[in-house]
This record gives C-alpha cells, structure tokens and sequence, in this order.
C-alpha cells in the first residue's frame, strides 16, 4: 500500500512545481524577508497611527467630547489605511536588513560563487514587491474605502451636527462682490447631478431694480460657460414694489457663476473610494468645468496606481543598499529607511504641487516619483556590481 501515497506525492509535487512560478532561491529570499517584512509593517503601522489619528482623536475627546468609544471605533477602522501605506516602507526595511545579513554571514559570497548573480538576487526580492504590490491593490480596493467611510461619518457626526458635506436639496448659494456685498442669491428646491430643479435667483447687479429669475430647471453647460435655464420667468422689480418688466421663456441661456453646482459634490478623499468610483467621481467633476479640481482627481486617480508599486521601487533600493552595506544594525536600518521614505514622499508631494499648477501632466505627476526611485535603485545596484 505505500508505493500508492509515494506515487501520488510524487504526481502533486509535480504539478506544483509546474505550476509555481518561483524557484528554490525565491522561496529562500522569501523566508528571510517574510519576518522583518512583518515587523516593519506593525511598526510603521503603529507610527502612523499615532501620528495621523490618535492624538488628534484625544484632542477630540477632550474638545468636543467625543465619546470614548467611538473615538476607539474610529481608531480601529484607520488601521487598515495606515497598514496599507506601511506596505512599501516595510519591503524598504526587510530588503535592507536581510541582503545586509546575507552579505554579513557570506552567503552572497557562497551564492554568488555557485553562479548566482546579485541582480538575479534583486530579482528574487522585487518578485517579493510585486506580492505585496499586490497585496496592497487587494486593501485599497477591498478594504480601505469601506474603513475610511465609516471612520469619516462617525467623525464627521458630531463635528456637523447633521449637516452633510454634499447637498442634494434645498441648496443655497449667495455670491458676494469685491465690496463683501451680496451679488446674487441662488435657491434650488433639488439638484440631480449638473440640472437643479425649481430654480428662484435673486440679482441685485442691475442698477434701479432688482432682477428675479424664476425656472422649472437650469442645466450648467460647461462647454459653453453657461447656464441652460428652462420653462421660467425673468422680471425686474423697483425699489417701490413695481413690476418693470417680464419675459417668459421655454429656454434661455444666462451668464451665471458654476459655484452653486459645487455645492451638491461634496469633497472626497482618495483613499475613500476605489479606483471605478474615483473614475466615477471624476466624470462628476468634469461636468462641472472645473479644470483645477478635476485636474487633482485625475492626480489622486493616477496615483492611486502608482502608490502601490513603491513597493517594487522600495524593494529594489533596500536590497541594492543591502547588499552594500555589512553588520547593519536593525536601529541604523531603520534610520536609512526613513530618510529613503522621506525622500520618495518629498518627491511624492513636489510633484503633485507642480500637477496641480500646470507644469506636469497629471500621469507624470503621480508616476514621476517612482520613475525618480527606479532611477536610484538602478543607479547603486549598477555602481555595486563595480569591482
């Protein structure tokens, strides 16, 4: 009865290995890395948490009175963001550390005198970044949005007072003039997306008389810059109550601010939506004209695909620095790292500055840093491979 169960394991093994895509030497890259990759996610997940969230959360229980359990709701639910935000800086870390050790102990002397060269090592470890590029697609996807959103509305409850942030009816909207004067006043029983219905405008631009505008809906038309007012009535009235004028229109097209439709998309932040809602989100904007704010979503969706291969960039310079570096302590590892990280998100928040204002295209701002990583990943492991 034993050749059977031998003959099977032998079939399975077999197949596993036709199938696996990683070679005995990725598997070992793996095992070293797996362990400092765990410890360098819960310690920058811990760092950013009680950076981003926890003393604010306390300045809130104290200020607002935010109740006690709440704020421990909203602190569990941020754990997950910042988790997926430690993902790179942990590749960073392992890679660091675990080609130092390697090269410390000898075995990329051995490795490599058994013909196993460093960059296909550096191969093994970006494989590694990949995983957990992947991984982290998986959080912000699945996970993050969900998190984020609740954490949001149980903050925002007591900080709004039921106000929401977005609004769909009964939207109010005074423009004001250089001298702080109101200019106009825009009512709208209903909005459903860019057409607002049951339209009452109140202008008080026209010298003599005060103009009130009064439609069934009004549809911003943003090629033209204009509103699209339909089935309303457009009279004038004088200081003394008399009626001036009237016209009746089925439509008419009038010159008014977009700064009303604004009212009705409320602010979302990237890590609150997944990628089809943040493509969603940026049609919403586009509609309006609005070429600064959608020219930010189109920066946030860009880098909500480039964020996540950091962690292929961070892989390649911590093991191209490790390999470099002998007896590196754990506390001067982490140091590097920092600096490392501090550097990609300087470049990370230059580039958006210069999006937003024109000077890049939004996909080179969101991918611009990486292309600066790969460059300095490439350029140690180049200058490394040395005699």
């Amino acid at each position: 009865m034993l050749p059977q169960p031998r003959a099977s394991s032998s079939l399975l093994s077999t197949l596993w290995s036709s199938v696996n895509p990683f070679t005995r030497l990725d598997q070992y890259i793996f095992q070293a890395l797996w362990p400092t990759f765990g410890f360098g996610v819960a310690l920058f997940s811990a760092l950013g948490v009680a950076a981003g969230v926890l003393f604010d959360l306390l300045r809130q229980v104290s200020d607002i009175q935010l109740p006690l359990p709440t704020a421990l709701q909203i602190l569990g639910l941020q754990v997950p963001y910042f988790m997926s935000l430690s993902f790179p800086m942990a590749v960073l870390l392992s890679s660091l550390l675990s080609m130092s050790r390697l090269a410390t102990d000898g075995e990329l002397i051995a490795l490599r005198s058994a013909g196993v060269s460093l960059y296909r090592l550096v191969w093994s470890v970006i494989l590694f970044g990949l995983l957990v590029t992947g991984t982290m697609f998986i959080f912000e996807e699945l996970v993050v949005p969900t998190t984020q959103q609740q954490a949001r509305s149980l903050l925002e409850a007591p900080l709004s007072q039921g106000v929401a942030a977005g609004q769909d009816r009964n939207i109010f909207y005074q423009e004001y003039g250089a001298d702080r004067e109101v200019k106009r006043f825009f009512y709208a029983q209903r909005a459903d997306g860019n057409t607002f219905r049951g339209l009452t405008i109140l202008d008080f631009t026209k010298p003599g008389a005060k103009q009130v505008i009064s439609a069934e809906s009004a549809r911003w038309d943003a090629a033209g810059n204009t509103w699209r007012f339909r089935n309303g009535t457009i009279y004038a009235v004088t200081p003394s109550g008399t009626q001036q004028q009237v016209l009746d229109f089925e439509e008419q097209q009038l010159s008014l601010p977009r700064d009303p439709l604004d009212l009705t998309i409320p602010e979302r932040e990237p890590e609150e939506m997944t990628i089809a809602q943040a493509q969603r989100y940026r049609a919403t904007i586009e509609q309006t004209g609005d070429s600064k704010r959608l020219r930010k979503v189109e920066i946030q969706l860009q880098r909500k695909v480039a964020l996540p291969f950091t962690a292929v960039i961070f892989g390649l310079v911590g093991s191209s620095l490790g390999m470099r570096s002998r007896r590196l302590a754990a506390s001067t590892g982490f140091g590097l790292s920092l600096l490392v990280v501090l550097a990609q998100y300087f470049a990370i928040f230059a580039a958006n500055v210069w999006g937003k204002a024109g000077l890049l295209s939004p996909s080179m701002a969101a991918w611009l840093p990486n292309l600066l990583g790969l460059a300095l990943g490439l350029g140690i492991l180049i200058k490394g491979m040395r005699p």
